[in-house]
């Protein structure tokens, strides 16, 4: 977005855009924001979801009756072949009308666009650097209503939801509203009027029960359950693997590329503490109970539950 406004500043103009985000609220939510920025309306865009380079064309050499620009969006733009993209660069307009290319993955079609116009391109942005992103996204629409908001509401929004702009656009709203006339926003407010979310609910209790040996795993999230127990557990093995085999950095940066800084240096401690024997085992009770559920009556998952839990305490004493 940086490009844009730079761009604008100093007078230039640019026509042509590639937007690839993996998310599809953000992505309409980019796209969005380029036509403010260039100061177009929603209301002049032509989408197309397959790529009509005909059809696309014509209407980017068409004003419409008001005399307003052409604007052509085309989505699941990752779809163009790469022997289209001379095609493609055909239809870049020069001194009238917009193109805006949206894609949900990789493709090298947008080198073409990249030559002439703006990629904006988040498909290999860091979790730790979109969550930096949004939240500055929930802070302008704090600022926007005439508030603020202390830094500790703002995590505590953040730690108690999945990381979903849209689902955490609404919830600020719903913050800004509960907090009426007052003008700041405390992590009280947070925590008074936003519920965790059932993802976040789940995965906190796997979080607590491998890591912390606490929290209650209750039959009815079994299912739930699962995968968040899993994805702990194997998190923990890597870490502790790589620490038994003294590993230097670039193998701990590409075999753990997604965790955040903060949260690989405690479970790193963690990791030291329980060994490999811990996660391990408990891989393997965890493989257990999920091939005895699909058996058992739905009565015995809290039995099963109960057994993967002490087993993760036998575990943790070395026994």
């Amino acid at each position: 977005m940086n490009q844009i406004k730079k761009a604008i500043s100093v007078g230039a103009v640019c026509r042509t855009y590639w937007v690839a985000v993996a998310h599809d609220y953000e992505r309409s939510q980019i796209i969005d924001e380029i036509l403010h920025l260039i100061g177009q309306s929603k209301e002049n865009v032509q989408k197309w979801t397959e790529f009509d380079p005909v059809s696309v064309g014509n209407h980017l050499q068409t004003s419409s009756l008001l005399g307003d620009e052409p604007i052509a969006l085309i989505e699941n733009a990752e779809a163009i072949a790469k022997g289209d993209g001379i095609v493609l660069e055909k239809l870049f307009p020069k001194d009238f009308g917009y193109l805006i290319c949206s894609a949900k993955s990789k493709c090298q079609v947008s080198e073409k666009v990249d030559a002439v116009g703006v990629v904006l391109d988040l498909l290999t942005e860091k979790p730790w650097d979109r969550e930096k992103r949004i939240q500055q996204v929930l802070e302008h629409l704090v600022h926007r209503s005439g508030k603020t908001i202390a830094q500790n509401a703002l995590s505590a929004l953040m730690e108690r939801q999945d990381v979903e702009e849209g689902i955490l656009e609404r919830e600020i709203e719903k913050v800004i509203c509960y907090t009426g006339d007052r003008l700041h926003i405390s992590a009280e407010d947070v925590e008074a009027i936003c519920n965790p979310n059932r993802t976040y609910a789940v995965w906190q209790t796997a979080e607590k029960v491998v890591w912390e040996g606490q929290g209650v795993l209750e039959e009815a999230h079994f299912h739930a359950l699962i995968p968040g127990l899993r994805s702990q557990l194997q998190l923990g093995l890597k870490i502790a693997t790589l620490l038994a085999e003294n590993a230097p950095q670039e193998r701990w940066a590409a075999a753990l590329p997604k965790v955040f800084p903060k949260t690989l240096e405690k479970r790193t401690r963690d990791a030291s503490r329980f060994g490999i024997e811990y996660f391990r085992r408990g891989l393997e009770t965890l493989f257990e109970i999920e091939l005895a559920s699909r058996t058992s009556s739905s009565q015995h998952l809290g039995a099963l539950l109960d057994m993967f839990h002490c087993s993760l305490v036998v575990a943790s004493h070395g026994t």
